[in-house]
């Protein structure tokens, strides 16, 4: 048995910890390693590049660049100049002041991109990608020795493998994974695989002497399946299972599912963490990377017995350090992720009412923390973990306010909406998945 996933993602970190929840261990692999795989986790390019796990990232200081060239940073990303010139950007493995290098970007005199050098999580230099007229058409993997052992023709698709000395020839990516499989001598009798792109591609490619399952966790367009899902509900394959991991969806699509001649139906969602309840505290939270919060003037006054605290990574507005007029709110400008942690464990209402980008998966936090998580249907950011009855519209804030007053005010309701808005999260607990995977696996 082995999971097999295109990338580590967020819904794969998911299923891949619900496994572990589970306490099922089922060996995993990742086709495209950005470099940052977890150390459990394998992948083609870990395998062939053979890296040594116990070195550190590479930090933006110790890039090595020419003499006298200079390398400027921010907590996001950094500069590479050779006096006023610059000569690359330096993007980090995220934005949480580590400054990990994850990716370094030349540029030529006119700013345009000539290479990319990729670094792993081990600090190893481990792949380059060239590029012609600002598009990439050669990306070239390194082992730990500095030598190149697979060569990737972006534009044809095909590839050259060196391995133990030997020169191998794949015509696409998913060739060079069943060659990898193959020889890393994986058990692949029943593959979990959680796209219909890379994943089915290779399980397509095996013998067909296996039982694999899908797991569905993308939101259906247009109440309609993927094209691919019907042709797995059409021919005979090795996907015998498909497991729907949206609870909403399987509720809709549940009864025209049943009695496919090829492919089994079901649903399991996932199990999240939840390390405390809900304290029904007059406490709320907004998290936010600009000053555009939707009718929190309104909900200011409305309830002045709750407690607001704003938080942003980066400097405030005039117009958020406004809100210091009004003794139930509290601001917090340059906020560290120590503080933000804090500061969901101390709250217990989540207000998702902030335009522009999400920070710091304010929401899934604010989830996984059992708050109360309201919002207006125009600035929702993770609309999978607010439950439809707290979504409200932008001229509906009083309301909005109403909500939140009631269920602080009565511990019951307030149990309602949680366990509702973990339900409609397709949450799932551990015996389910147990019981679930069992079946499955003595199918």
């Amino acid at each position: 048995m082995l999971n097999l996933f295109d990338n580590f993602d967020q819904a794969t970190f998911d299923l891949l910890r619900s496994q572990r929840s589970a306490q099922i261990k089922i060996p995993t692999v990742v086709i495209n390693d950005d470099g940052f795989l977890p150390a459990e986790v394998e992948s083609p390019i870990k395998f062939f590049g053979q890296y040594n796990e116990n070195k550190s990232p590479l930090y933006f200081d110790q890039l090595p660049v020419p003499k006298y060239w200079r390398i400027l940073s921010t907590s996001s990303q950094g500069e590479v100049y050779d006096l006023d010139q610059k000569r690359a950007d330096i993007i980090y493995r995220s934005n949480d002041n580590s400054r990990q290098v994850k990716e370094v970007r030349w540029l030529d005199r006119q700013g345009k991109i000539n290479w990319a050098d990729h670094y792993n999580s081990n600090g190893y230099h481990f792949a380059t990608t060239f590029y012609e007229q600002g598009q990439p058409i050669w990306r070239k993997y390194y082992n730990k020795y500095q030598e190149c052992f697979l060569a990737w023709n972006l534009r044809a698709g095909s590839l050259f493998l060196t391995d133990n000395s030997q020169k191998r020839y794949f015509a696409s990516w998913i060739e060079f994974v069943k060659y990898y499989l193959t020889v890393r001598d994986f058990k692949l009798d029943h593959i979990f695989y959680n796209t219909l792109n890379q994943g089915l591609s290779v399980t397509l490619a095996l013998p067909d002497n296996g039982t694999d399952t899908l797991f569905w966790h993308e939101p259906l367009l247009d109440n309609k399946l993927p094209g691919n899902m019907q042709f797995l509900m059409e021919h005979s394959t090795r996907t015998k299972h498909i497991i729907f991991q949206r609870y909403s969806d399987w509720q809709q699509m549940k009864p025209t599912l049943t009695g496919n001649k090829y492919v089994d139906f079901s649903y399991l969602g996932m199990i999240y963490p939840h390390p405390r309840g809900n304290k029904l505290r007059p406490e709320a939270l907004i998290l936010t990377n600009s000053d555009e919060i939707v009718a929190a003037t309104t909900l200011v006054k409305q309830l002045p017995q709750v407690k607001f605290h704003i938080a942003a990574v980066t400097e405030m507005s005039e117009k958020l350090l406004a809100y210091q007029q009004y003794s139930n709110v509290e601001l917090y400008p340059n906020v560290s992720q120590q503080r933000v942690k804090q500061l969901i464990a101390d709250c217990d209402i989540y207000l998702d009412i902030n335009h522009q980008n999400e920070i710091l998966d304010a929401v899934r936090g604010a989830f996984e923390q059992n708050m109360l998580i309201v919002g207006f249907d125009e600035t929702l950011h993770e609309p999978q973990f607010v439950a439809p009855q707290n979504v409200f519209k932008v001229t509906e804030a009083r309301q909005m306010g109403e909500r939140i007053l009631n269920a602080l005010q009565k511990p019951a309701l307030m149990k309602e909406l949680i366990d509702t808005q973990r339900k409609l999260a397709s949450e799932v607990s551990v015996q389910d998945y147990r019981n679930r995977i069992g079946a499955i696996e003595h199918d």
